[in-house]
């Protein structure tokens, strides 16, 4: 969470000079004698154990193969797995932690690498949200929206009924904005689209002017001409069809609604095919900087610093995301994504056997994701290290949690309150009711599930789908495999610990 987004990386390229020469030289005096004297004789040459050849890695120590390398061969250091008990030579203590200190400068011996852009979607709220901001329709109005589906990591999936009930709900604000020929136009009519021009006024000039005001507020930045030819083609259209002028701005506005511009997210230029990194221009910063802690379209003070193209100095930066953070809409960053990074966005609809679960009633429910929102936000607003989300000595409870956790006496009453924890286990994420329901199946635990949870959501660890070697489940005898027995099965598994094909046969 300390780490510095690329526009606070630009304060000198000196400084980013000093660090990559300081962790050179680090990775010359203490990692490569380490490596060499320890390391290589197992892990180098050509038949390098566990496929893991150090020699390799030392001639490039950047590159991003050599990463995951570094990674476990720091995590094996660091508990005394590496080298093994059997080795002729082993370290110090101070040689041990000179070299588990230094994978903290790798970074900067590797290429600088944001990683891939993802264009993405508004999602369901994000766009009622925004329907609201603009126009003042209910929010409830994208109810009709599918429930969203994950893609790349995201609710960001689309498809061709998303489309069609899009272009519907567009047919409806325009209903409820754009008022009928001879009569009075809505509040939002007449801030959007303004009065009706003099009847020897040039209308075409005069949509034109409405057209950029509304692609401004739709697309989040500044039309191009060829999108204002656009729309003026469109709202020649009406026109031509016998539409009056207000029915034929309700056309336009249509159009804007339906358009790829104001759906999803997209940057305002276009990357050039020889840029390794392209940075985001001011109005793309402010949409994600805003519907990150919003869920909604950047307001009218982020839009003038985008504006004037001072979004993406450091100060502005800074200032405007605590701004944000401290405003009520910043809990859309839990609600957008903390619960979606925690999987308890749908616990409330999750299944539990009543008969083995009496407990788990909607109050509970509400206030387990309670407890993990607040103590979300209390590390995102006292700017805690990110650590602090898995080893923290304080949660949030009310009664019924404080008694689901054995500890009824200290807590009164449905409000929920910061409590100050003595059990180690308890503290952080990993040990709260919320994710470990998330977890769970209906009738009892799951530790495939929860590991596969901690892998990914905690770790960043992609899990692979079952090698097709693993023998399917034998669903006419529980327990076991096609020609395995449950203790054959689990040594199986052992040497594929997140085979998603048999997680029946481990959990207990």
């Amino acid at each position: 969470m300390a780490c510095p987004c690329l526009a606070e990386s630009d304060r000198g390229d000196a400084e980013q000079a000093e660090l990559r020469a300081d962790a050179r030289r680090t990775f010359k005096e203490h990692v490569e004698p380490f490596v060499k004297n320890y390391c290589t004789k197992c892990h180098g040459g050509g038949r390098a154990k566990a496929n893991v050849n150090l020699e390799v890695d030392l001639k490039d120590p950047g590159r991003g193969a050599a990463f995951l390398h570094w990674k476990k061969a720091v995590a094996n250091v660091k508990v005394h797995d590496m080298p093994p008990e059997d080795a002729s030579k082993q370290p110090t203590d101070a040689e041990r932690l000179q070299f588990i200190g230094w994978i903290s400068k790798l970074k900067y011996l590797s290429p600088r690498s944001p990683g891939p852009f993802v264009m993405r979607r508004l999602s369901k709220v994000e766009y009622a949200n925004t329907l609201h901001d603009l126009y003042g329709v209910k929010p409830s109005i994208a109810d009709r929206l599918p429930e969203e589906v994950v893609g790349e990591g995201y609710l960001n999936s689309i498809s061709p009924l998303h489309s069609e009930l899009f272009l519907e709900i567009a047919n409806e604000v325009v209903g409820q904005v754009i008022a009928p020929e001879g009569k009075s136009p809505t509040a939002v009519q007449r801030r959007i689209v303004g009065s009706k021009p003099a009847r020897d006024a040039d209308l075409r000039n005069g949509a034109r002017k409405v057209a950029r005001s509304l692609a401004r507020n739709a697309f989040r930045r500044p039309p191009n001409d060829t999108e204002l030819d656009v729309l003026v083609d469109i709202f020649d259209l009406g026109r031509g069809k016998g539409l009056g002028y207000t029915a034929s701005l309700g056309l336009m506005l249509k159009a804007v609604l339906v358009s790829p511009q104001f759906l999803f997210i997209p940057p305002a230029t276009e990357a050039q095919p020889d840029e390794p990194i392209v940075r985001l221009d001011d109005h793309h910063l402010a949409a994600r900087l805003s519907y990150l802690l919003w869920s909604a379209p950047p307001d009218g003070e982020l839009s003038a610093l985008a504006d004037k193209g001072e979004l993406h100095k450091p100060e502005s930066l800074r200032a405007q995301a605590k701004r944000l953070l401290l405003h009520p809409r910043s809990r859309a960053l839990f609600d957008g994504f903390g619960a979606q990074w925690l999987r308890v966005n749908d616990l409330g609809r999750q299944v539990f056997d009543p008969k083995l679960f009496p407990q788990m009633t909607p109050a509970l429910r509400e206030s387990m994701v309670d407890e993990a929102r607040l103590f979300f936000e209390s590390i995102v607003h006292q700017n805690e290290r990110a650590i602090r989300l898995v080893d923290s000595d304080y949660t949030f409870l009310n009664q019924p949690l404080a008694e689901l956790y054995g500890l009824g006496s200290s807590v009164k009453g449905p409000r929920m309150r910061r409590v100050k924890l003595s059990n180690p286990n308890r503290g952080g994420i990993l040990g709260m009711s919320a994710t470990l329901a998330a977890t769970s199946l209906p009738t009892r635990t799951s530790p495939v599930r929860r590991g596969v949870w901690v892998l990914e959501q905690i770790l960043g660890e992609h899990v692979p789908p079952p090698p097709p070697d693993i023998p399917a489940l034998d669903t006419q005898e529980p327990g076991r495999v096609q020609g395995l027995t449950l203790r054959q099965r689990t040594e199986l598994h052992t040497k594929n610990p997140v085979c998603a094909n048999c997680h029946r046969t481990l959990d207990p």
